[in-house]
This record gives C-alpha cells, sequence and structure tokens, in this order.
C-alpha cells in the first residue's frame, strides 16, 4: 500500500512560520493581497517540494476552513464573496502545483483537496445540526470547490456523523468526490460520545458508503489511540484511510512532540487502522513534522 502525504497544520503554521495575522483562525482572508497570496504560497512550497523530491503523492488543502456562511458572515463576506474566495482558493493551489511539478512528474500526485469546515467548533457547546441542516448549510461552499475544479471535498474537524453526512450528501449532488474527517476529544471520542467506528458507520449507512472514506485530525496520536482502541474489531476501522493531527494533547500548551515523535506516534495507529494511507498534520505541525512522516514511512 502506498503512502500518501498531506500537508501539516495551516491556519499555525502561517501564523507561528509566516507571521500572518487570522481573524477568526481563517486563513481564506489571505487571498484578499498580494502580500496574503505570496504567504500562502509561502505555506504550500515546501510540502509540494518534499513530495516532488520523495515521489510521494501529496494531498493539498484549500485555505478554506471557515470559507463557510456563520464564520463568513463575521468577517464581512456574504454568499457571493464567499464562492469567490473558495474559487480562489483552488485557483492559488492548482496555480501552484502546475508552476512547481516537474514535467516528468505526472500532476496527479498532488490532490488538490477543497477543505469544507464545520459550521460550530466549540468541542463541548453541544450546537449540533441534523444531517438535512448540514446538506444545506454546505452545499454551497461545496458546489464553489466542486466547480472551481477541486479533484474532492473532505468534511474536516467535523463534529459528528450527521454533519459528515450532509456534505457527503451536498457532494453527491455536486459530482465531486468526497471524504469525511472527524474531530475526536481527550477522550478519543466525537463529540456526540459516539465512538469513531460507531460515527463512521452511521455515515455510512445514512449514504449508502459513498464517502471515498474517513480520517481523523485535530486531535493528538495518543488520543485517537485511545479512541481507536475503543472501536477495536468494528467494521469501521477498515474506512478509515488517514489521520492529520496535532503534535500536543488537547488543554496542552507548548508546541508539542517534536517532529521524529510525533510522526512515530501517528504511524503508529496503523496497526488500529490498518488501510490508512494519508498522513499528515493539523495545530502545531509544519514542514518538519510532514518530513519526519515522510522520513519514518521510509524505514517501514
Amino acid at each position: 500500500m502506498s503512502r500518501v502525504l498531506a500537508d501539516g497544520g495551516i491556519e499555525t503554521a502561517l501564523a507561528d512560520r509566516l507571521g500572518q495575522e487570522l481573524p477568526e483562525f481563517a486563513a481564506f482572508v489571505l487571498l484578499e493581497t498580494a502580500e496574503g497570496r505570496e504567504a500562502l504560497r509561502s505555506y504550500f512550497r515546501p510540502f509540494v517540494e518534499l513530495a516532488v523530491e520523495r515521489g510521494l503523492t501529496l494531498v493539498l488543502d484549500t485555505p478554506t476552513w471557515r470559507a463557510n456562511p456563520d464564520w463568513g458572515a463575521r468577517l464581512g463576506y456574504d454568499a457571493e464573496a464567499l464562492a469567490r474566495v473558495n474559487t480562489d482558493a483552488v485557483a492559488l493551489v492548482r496555480s501552484l502545483v502546475d508552476e512547481m511539478m516537474p514535467e516528468e512528474a505526472p500532476a496527479s500526485e498532488i490532490v488538490v483537496n477543497g477543505c469544507v469546515g464545520p459550521r460550530f467548533d466549540d468541542y463541548l457547546a453541544g450546537e449540533r445540526m441534523t444531517a438535512d441542516e448540514a446538506e444545506r448549510y454546505h452545499t454551497a461552499q461545496v458546489v464553489a470547490l466542486a466547480e472551481a475544479g477541486a479533484d474532492r471535498v473532505t468534511s474536516v474537524t467535523t463534529l459528528d456523523a450527521a454533519e459528515g453526512i450532509g456534505v457527503i450528501r451536498a457532494a453527491l449532488r455536486a459530482r465531486i468526490p468526497v471524504a469525511v474527517s472527524y474531530v475526536v476529544g481527550a477522550d478519543g471520542r466525537p463529540a456526540d460520545g459516539s465512538t469513531i467506528a460507531e460515527a463512521i458507520a452511521q455515515a455510512d449507512a445514512a449514504t449508502d458508503g459513498a464517502a471515498l472514506g474517513f480520517l481523523v485530525n485535530c486531535a493528538h496520536p495518543a488520543e485517537v489511540a485511545e479512541g481507536l482502541r475503543a472501536s477495536a474489531g468494528a467494521e469501521g476501522l477498515s474506512r478509515i484511510v488517514g489521520f492529520r493531527l496535532n503534535a500536543a494533547r488537547h488543554g496542552d500548551d507548548g508546541p508539542g512532540d517534536g517532529p521524529a515523535g510525533f510522526a512515530e506516534q501517528e504511524l503508529r495507529l496503523r496497526a488500529l487502522a490498518p488501510n490508512a494511507l494519508v498522513f499528515g498534520g493539523c495545530c502545531g505541525t509544519d514542514v518538519p513534522h510532514i518530513e519526519a512522516l515522510a522520513a519514518a514511512g521510509d524505514q517501514g
């Protein structure tokens, strides 16, 4: 099984490595200025270079985690403006890939993934949508990303199965491949208290297994391991295709695990989710963490 890399924690890397200010933790606002667009390119370039050097497939998320109606409204973006920035985000990533890929390397080695963020991100606040509400809420962004030419979309830091179901249905209507990436808390469970396998099974049952697969992101590898062990033996674990995790545990201050330790722990999750092939980072991770994932994977 071939490994696939993903990029790191775009928002924390933009702030820490590139000195950008992100209101409401929204990277898409950088699309509005030449300086901001160059910061986004500077974030993405090292990951493309690493993938080309290693001969690995790379999944690049568009900087659109916050480019949905509620978060956009907080930043002064109406529906038309959000459609524009989602389109611009795909164009920026695609143009960078086209610019950097050598002629002898097929463009299919870089996957432009339309990032669909959650409506709510307070893990314990209890704010939820039904699947029908989630489909209505996320459809405009999914359509914009699809029409802009994203290779696929992923529902990222998804709180529960209902939101994942809504995004899958929206993607089916837009005729674009889709994945769902759940966020888990310190107990390794999604916000509704289900196990990871239960959340996957619910989404699959409601959509006839239409998603390409499921990931887990925005949690520490040790927390995810706890959640996977709670699902041990469940069929849903076979549907996990990857992990994009944090360097630090929930509630911990500081940078968290160094690149080598982070990579070792994330790759160790393959023992619990043997079909996982995508490995990348989320909060507190950047190029060194992804380089470590590539190097550790080379060693088996």
